[in-house]
């Protein structure tokens, strides 16, 4: 028990301290009026709201209509086989590829010219920071939809999924719409969560609007992260009004939600009783199992135009490959990722390998207690709901008082708080997964606890540790914001030099370093996956 109430403290303290830093100047009467008659405010309220309310929302029905299409299991392990490396790669680095993908000198463009569209130089499209935010929509899409159909595969454990479809098939419902009236209510349940954690990045993030976000004017959270950047003190107490502006923000819109699960509750039970059973579906199933695939190749795109833009000297349009191809960008770039890559890795290797030893202490002490258990990882997910903008900016404050900002404790702390709850969800529902005759049977062979857990638990949670350490890896390697509040900016990462070169403008620097950022979580879940199929070779039959 003491396990888990350290990892609730080390979670939520700084979330608290934070929102207590960021709300003190924040109540400054005269802030208020002058956030008001900020120019453009409305605008960027409005891109904020309507981008991350959509693409949420794209995002669940895509998920759950794929979940609903897939009708085997082989297929369902395949689609999560395909939704780890998307989830795995790091926001901006993804967000920077879709830029080269969509542009109108990017990839799709230059494939399909000029034999098909005739053009013989780039086409004056918005396709990437458009005025209304479609391109920063698909980004989000893209990387918001695996997670979600994660977490939904994850809470079919939870429901009796077969056995409501077959129910819905014997009285002649065909699969989606069966899916929709039976499944989809229980298993949305189970992820609220969640579903309220990706609303709430949308609304407020920043590292992928920074690529495909509109700049005149830009999406609120872009706004109050320049406020906060600025040199002139005097702006520090705006950007806290704003960051209240976001929660509030944030937590009507999660509200909105609420009502409107329960309203469409109430229009499923009505639709339900109105004798629709869509039997034919077969072209819709077709036609969503076609968008999850696009999905997965514009990821695949976006990062073969990270590694084709980062070795190009020159790339004219129309040309797929570049001319010349080399590293010339690379060598230019190598002080930069000298000192970028280690610090990226070692903050990533030490969050982990700190967040496992917690999360397997407390999971197992709370091994056989599932209420408690699933109350550590709702608080735990706290960080999730709330906007990063926040409390990361009252977090550094509080840090400056105690004379710990840009140290390795500060950064390290700052990436637990999201690592956390990842690994927590992996190590936790795989603990709990385990039947507990086999630590009886330990123990009544005469084993003492620990033993019984080093030789008996411990093995079989050898495949889940694994890929928990690539998720919380990959998620400490995408952390920019609170790398740069917690650190003062003194420590460069590939997530801070990523988002510099964007920011300026430096497409090729962008590149190569956003290659090696996503390079490095796919190299970590490969190498989860194979050390795991090698650790249970010999234990088929076993849990695992």
């Amino acid at each position: 028990m003491k396990a888990a109430l350290l990892l609730a403290a080390i979670g939520l303290l700084p979330v608290l301290a934070g929102l207590a830093g960021t709300i003190a100047p924040a109540l400054d009467p005269a802030v208020w009026p002058e956030l008001a008659a900020t120019p453009g405010l409305s605008r960027s309220i409005a891109l904020s709201l309507g981008t991350g309310l959509s693409s949420a929302l794209l995002s669940l029905a895509l998920a759950h209509g794929l979940l609903a299409a897939l009708a085997s299991r082989p297929a369902l392990g395949f689609a999560r086989a395909l939704a780890l490396p998307l989830i795995a790669m790091p926001h901006l680095a993804l967000a920077i590829g879709v830029a080269l993908v969509l542009a109108p000198s990017g990839l799709i463009v230059r494939l399909l010219s000029p034999w098909l569209t005739g053009f013989e130089q780039p086409p004056d499209w918005a396709t990437i920071q458009d005025p209304l935010g479609l391109a920063l929509v698909a980004g989000l899409v893209l990387k918001e939809t695996p997670f979600l159909l994660l977490a939904l595969t994850a809470a079919l454990a939870q429901v009796p999924a077969e056995r409501l479809l077959l129910q819905t098939r014997t009285l002649g419902y065909g699969r989606l719409r069966g899916w929709l009236v039976a499944v989809a209510p229980a298993l949305q349940k189970q992820i609220r969560l969640p579903f309220a954690a990706v609303v709430v990045f949308g609304i407020g993030n920043v590292d992928v609007a920074l690529a495909l976000g509109p700049t005149t004017p830009p999406p609120l959270a872009i706004l109050i992260w320049e406020w906060f950047l600025d040199p002139d003190l005097t702006r520090a107490p705006l950007a806290a009004a704003g960051s209240m502006l976001l929660v509030a923000l944030c937590t009507a819109v999660l509200a909105l939600c609420a009502l409107g699960a329960r309203a469409g509750g109430v229009w499923l039970r009505a639709s339900a009783a109105s004798g629709w059973r869509a039997e034919r579906d077969r072209g819709a199933r077709g036609a969503l199992l076609g968008l999850g695939g696009l999905c997965a190749l514009l990821g695949l795109f976006a990062l073969l135009a990270l590694w084709l833009r980062s070795i190009a000297p020159a790339w004219r349009f129309p040309q797929v490959w570049p001319m010349a191809p080399g590293l010339a960008a690379w060598r230019e770039g190598s002080a930069l990722l000298g000192a970028a890559l280690p610090t990226t890795a070692l903050l990533g290797t030490v969050s982990v390998l700190l967040a496992l030893l917690l999360c397997v202490a407390a999971a197992e002490s709370l091994r056989a207690r599932p209420r408690a258990r699933a109350r550590l990882a709702a608080l735990l997910f706290a960080p999730l709901l709330v906007p990063q903008l926040s409390f990361l900016y009252g977090l550094q404050v509080l840090l400056v008082r105690l004379r710990l900002d840009a140290s390795w404790l500060a950064v390290v702390w700052s990436h637990l708080v999201y690592v956390l709850p990842y690994v927590f969800g992996f190590v936790a529902a795989a603990r709990a997964a385990i039947e507990p005759r086999y630590r009886d049977v330990a123990l009544t062979l005469g084993a003492s606890p620990v033993r019984a857990f080093t030789a008996v638990t411990l093995p079989m949670l050898g495949r889940p540790l694994l890929l928990a350490a690539a998720l919380g890896f990959a998620v400490s390697v995408a952390l920019y914001l609170p790398t740069l509040f917690a650190g003062a900016g003194r420590f460069a990462t590939l997530a801070t030099e990523a988002a510099a070169t964007v920011a300026a403008g430096n497409l090729r620097a962008a590149a190569v370093a956003a290659a090696v950022m996503a390079t490095l979580p796919l190299a970590a879940l490969s190498a989860a996956l194979v050390a795991g199929n090698a650790l249970h070779r010999h234990r088929r039959g076993m849990p695992s």
